[in-house]
């Protein structure tokens, strides 16, 4: 519900003169704010999506449900765009969210039938609804929520962390091998509306620091 809890990612970034700098690089636990906004950060991507002709996030999912549940089970991350020059009050600095996340440390039932072969078999993390503001594309930011995702991980000692596309999906598919991620084969999906659709799938192996074992 509107008012729950997400964790935040503050980011640093250099945009051009006339857009918004992103000043700070740390993370705020537990940060407030609403499904609202990352519902419209999904409703915009879902646009993004119709207009390069790709049948993903097409026939209502993600939808308030999903999204909701996702702050619920505290596995929903958003990551802001801060700027200190424009307070919406005196004592207030402006907050917008530009992109949104969650991370699922449960296993998937169609990860299970893969076509193809996972790096591993060890315990996973999952990439659901990613998605960024179509306002402040192409400043990097998918690779800073990708970055992010990793420290999740190493948080959680969980070495692996994989996701899934369409096929048709160039862009994300480009985003994941640039990171680091690696084609592993095809699962279909085994539930909601695109039950039984085809996705590649993907995973990365993350290093844990030493000092961390």
């Amino acid at each position: 519900p509107d008012g729950s809890k997400v964790r935040t990612i503050i980011i640093e970034n250099n945009f051009k003169e006339d857009q918004v700098k992103l000043v700070k690089r740390d993370v705020r636990e537990l940060q407030m704010t609403t499904s609202e906004e990352i519902l419209k950060i999904i409703e915009k991507a879902k646009i993004e999506l119709k207009k390069l002709e790709i049948d993903q996030w097409q026939k209502g999912y993600p939808d308030r449900k999903a999204v909701e549940n996702d702050v619920k089970r505290n596995i929903s991350y958003v990551i802001e765009e801060i700027d200190e020059n424009k307070r919406e009050t005196e004592n207030k600095i402006s907050r917008k969210v530009v992109g949104t996340i969650a991370l699922s440390p449960e296993r998937e039932e169609s990860y299970s039938k893969i076509e193809g072969k996972w790096i591993t078999d060890d315990d996973y993390m999952v990439i659901h609804r990613l998605a960024v503001d179509s306002d402040v594309k192409n400043k990097g930011l998918g690779t800073k929520i990708l970055e992010f995702s990793e420290r999740v991980c190493i948080e959680n000692k969980i070495l692996s962390l994989k996701a899934d596309t369409h096929e048709n999906n160039e862009p994300m598919k480009r985003l994941l091998t640039k990171n680091g991620f690696s084609y592993c084969g095809l699962i279909y999906l085994d539930s909601g509306p695109d039950f039984g659709a085809k996705r590649i799938a993907y995973e990365k192996i993350i290093k844990i620091p030493h000092i961390l074992l």
